[in-house]
């Protein structure tokens, strides 16, 4: 397929992979590149990160992805502690909140079942933070102020044209894929004619970023988001007001009337409208407020029709739109791009087979489009703090050796963290000498093979991977060896017998479980092989893998 605009170029720059867009998703997808050893060039039409808070709250998922990248304290030095609920208020004086669930966990809930925790931390915080360690990790580049022009995509590889805003000069870039993670009005997306399905227009809001000394009014318990009667009064959409930052930033969110144009916002909300709407909010008339930047946008409930279109793949809010009612938004992405950064670096790195980035879309597809559904219904269409969505889903693709009877709880429904293939794999606490570390710290730059008991028996497994792949990323981490089960989570949560072992993804994914005491060594070993080749999309069929027959290999 070719996709071409009118261009002349100048310059030619080569890279494995070009990443269109430098927010979270970008961001991420290109970290996640470098972590596995493969360089990017990300490009951005800005001329930096974004100047607006925009999403503030960081879930669970995304803390534990941040973690794994060695950055957790960074993003949450950004933000401040806040009680992870809403609270309905007539103004921000009011001492009388009626507090109900956000969808996050608090820190008691979340340390039962992982290493962190959520924080709440403004985007114009994340991006930066997220640059930099991008840059440190040296396998890569950004450019701001550039902006695409043009793709073709061939059998191997895209070409894009692309522009310096500042200068007007166009260059080439050639990558052997690309990834499109340039928004919501993403060009990569409109370039290939890649529809979105769905409404585009459920509402407009006016965000009014302002800095005020607000700690006098909400006294000691800061709530996540305060909501407020609207224009309409209580049958309308309120008024929201969100705090953004450590350094005394809020966000207020005022309804606007449906398809109100833009340079109309601007006429009807003048500066000093803008603080009187604050202090209004706020229940205090002498108010000293600061304002900082204003913008409108829309509420909608979209994806794209595809994620994939042959070397180019979607990310973040070009494969999916949703309202902030959740606060799902930017974490979908970032669980996007973290799923999508690992699966691009081994098929580039020649580890993994084609199957493996179909896997992409297959996989988290049905989270995207379930996480806008739940974004369209006011207030939490979900659990009260969110983990079973996020942590209990339990992925299908060709690259998951299905057990009988896994499927993802609904909507809601109690968390319980289980083993099973296609499952984020447990933490849980262990002991090696005398560290304490998650059973998520084993994961990230390889294939894990983790197994209850002394593993030698898939030591000796994993040496006939090693026979066919040399280069094979992949270790055995026993319980029971050098690593100790501290409070019997990780026996509760993975219920292997002596033996029994799963194989663990490099984002953490549970690709194959085997319950079968660990007694031969070679019967294992071709099943840990075609095991590996199934999670890898280097066999297209599962076969009988806890029997050891290898299956076909993919064409």
């Amino acid at each position: 397929m070719s996709i071409t605009g009118s261009a002349s170029t100048v310059a030619i720059h080569e890279t494995p992979v070009l990443v269109v867009g430098a927010g979270p998703a970008g961001l991420v997808t290109a970290i996640s590149l470098a972590h596995h050893g493969v360089r990017s060039l990300v490009i951005e039409r800005h001329p930096s990160t974004s100047i607006f808070p925009r999403a503030t709250g960081v879930s669970l998922r995304s803390m534990e992805i941040f973690r794994g990248f060695g950055i957790e304290d960074e993003i949450r030095a950004g933000g401040w502690h806040v009680t992870p609920a809403a609270a309905s208020v007539r103004t921000l004086s009011d001492p009388s909140p009626v507090v109900s669930a956000l969808g996050f966990a608090d820190e008691a809930a979340a340390s039962a079942i992982s290493p962190s925790s959520p924080a709440v931390s403004p985007q114009d915080h994340i991006e930066p933070v997220l640059v930099e360690h991008y840059r440190s990790l040296g396998h890569g580049e950004i450019r701001f102020s550039t902006e695409l022009e043009a793709i073709a995509q061939d059998a191997s590889g895209v070409t894009a044209t692309v522009i310096d805003r500042a200068t007007g000069g166009r260059s080439t870039i050639r990558a052997r894929y690309l990834v499109a993670a340039d928004g919501h009005r993403s060009t990569v997306r409109d370039l290939l004619g890649i529809a979105m399905e769905g409404p585009d227009d459920l509402g407009q809001y006016l965000s009014i970023l302002f800095r005020a000394d607000l700690r006098p009014i909400l006294g000691d318990t800061v709530y996540g988001l305060y909501m407020l009667p609207g224009p309409a009064g209580p049958s309308g959409p309120p008024r929201v007001v969100v705090p953004s930052g450590a350094d005394g930033r809020f966000v207020l969110g005022i309804p606007l009337p449906p398809h109100t144009p833009a340079e109309q916002v601007a006429t009807a909300f003048p500066a000093e409208r803008q603080v009187a709407l604050v202090r209004e909010a706020a229940g205090r008339d002498e108010l000293e407020v600061e304002l900082l930047a204003s913008n409108a946008f829309a509420f909608a409930g979209q994806v794209a029709a595809r994620w994939r279109d042959g070397r180019t793949f979607l990310v973040g809010d070009a494969a999916h739109r949703m309202t902030p009612r959740g606060g799902r938004g930017m974490n979908t992405a970032i669980a996007d791009a973290f799923d999508l950064g690992w699966k691009l670096a081994w098929v580039i790195r020649g580890l993994g087979g084609d199957a493996l980035l179909d896997s992409y879309e297959t996989e988290r597809g049905p989270i995207g489009r379930r996480n806008v559904a739940m974004s369209l219904v006011p207030g939490n269409a979900g659990s009260d703090d969110g983990v079973v969505e996020e942590l209990g889903v339990v992925v299908r693709s060709a690259t998951i050796v299905e057990a009988e009877g896994t499927a993802s709880p609904p909507p809601g429904a109690a968390f319980r963290p289980v083993a099973i293939p296609g499952s984020r794999a447990p933490h849980a606490w262990l002991g090696i000498g005398d560290e304490r570390i998650s059973t998520l710290d084993l994961f990230g730059r390889e294939l894990v093979v983790l197994t209850a008991g002394d593993g030698a028996a898939w030591r000796a497994a994993v040496s006939s991977v090693l026979e066919i792949d040399l280069d094979m990323p992949i270790r055995v981490r026993s319980v029971g060896r050098w690593l100790r089960d501290l409070d019997g989570a990780f026996a509760t949560a993975y219920g292997l017998p002596d033996g029994g072992a799963v194989l663990v993804r490099p984002d953490g994914v549970v690709a194959w479980r085997c319950d079968v005491p660990a007694v031969d060594p070679a019967r294992l070993g071709d099943a840990l092989v075609a095991a590996v080749g199934i999670a890898l999309g280097r066999i297209d069929s599962p076969a009988d893998v806890a029997g050891g027959e290898p299956g076909r290999e993919a064409a």
